[in-house]
């Protein structure tokens, strides 16, 4: 299948569709699991608080499990919160990445500086989802591992392709090959290899440049009429 197939199309919006079914598993699932044993939790902490004087011991065991569920709602409910799309159809590329940005520094205290120029003012839909999911991929790796306070986020169009770049000047890495026969299959790359595998969809280049001590840089650029 060439990257200009339109089937390419078809498989970023499956891809989108899966993603937002899983996103809905997730919520239906194990976190209405997960309130259920927080309230049974705190009506066991209240009966024995109450009404068992001789179990009052247990009780800072029992606010540490309250304690540790509770903190992974709230973990869940910010991941579920980035994988659930914006209105790509009718907002701008711009405006996505905007809240994005913005989105990113309310859940993790960064700064990211951002910066978006000269964008055409209307972008097709499959690059639309997916310069937002490279941008969200990009700035949660920071997040994670480059232990830094500030990101940089550059989006704009020259010569018919738009352009994007996210850095850093963090901890950075030894990056594992990611074309070729060589290129990685481990589980930890799963995030660059879906950076990489969307810009070819797009008929683009992915280019990831990154150095211990040096920080991360990523280039990509997309054809803005694939």
């Amino acid at each position: 299948m060439s990257p200009r197939d339109p089937r390419s199309h078809r498989i970023l919006s499956v891809t989108q569709e899966e993603l937002n079914r899983i996103v809905l598993d997730v919520h239906d699932g194990p976190v209405q699991h997960l309130f259920a044993a927080l309230s049974l939790l705190t009506g066991v902490e209240y009966e024995i608080e109450k009404k068992i004087p001789e179990g009052r011991d247990v009780l800072p065991k029992l606010k540490k499990v309250s304690q540790l569920i509770e903190a992974s709602l709230g973990e869940i409910k910010s991941f579920l919160g980035t994988f659930r799309s914006p209105e790509f159809q009718r907002r701008s590329l711009e405006a996505v990445i905007e809240s994005l940005v913005l989105q990113h520094e309310e859940l993790t205290s960064q700064t990211v500086e951002l910066s978006i120029h000269n964008l055409p003012e209307d972008v097709l839909l499959p690059i639309k989802i997916a310069l937002y999911r490279i941008v969200q991929e990009a700035l949660s790796n920071t997040y994670r591992h480059a232990g830094v306070e500030r990101i940089w986020v550059k989006l704009w169009a020259e010569d018919g392709m738009i352009c994007l770049q996210v850095f850093d000047y963090g901890r950075g890495f030894t990056p594992p090959p990611l074309d070729g026969p060589e290129a990685t299959e481990r589980e930890e790359h799963i995030g660059l290899r879906g950076m990489r595998d969307r810009v070819t969809l797009l008929d683009g280049t992915f280019e990831l440049f990154s150095q211990p001590g040096k920080g991360t840089r990523i280039t990509v650029k997309v054809p803005a009429d694939v």
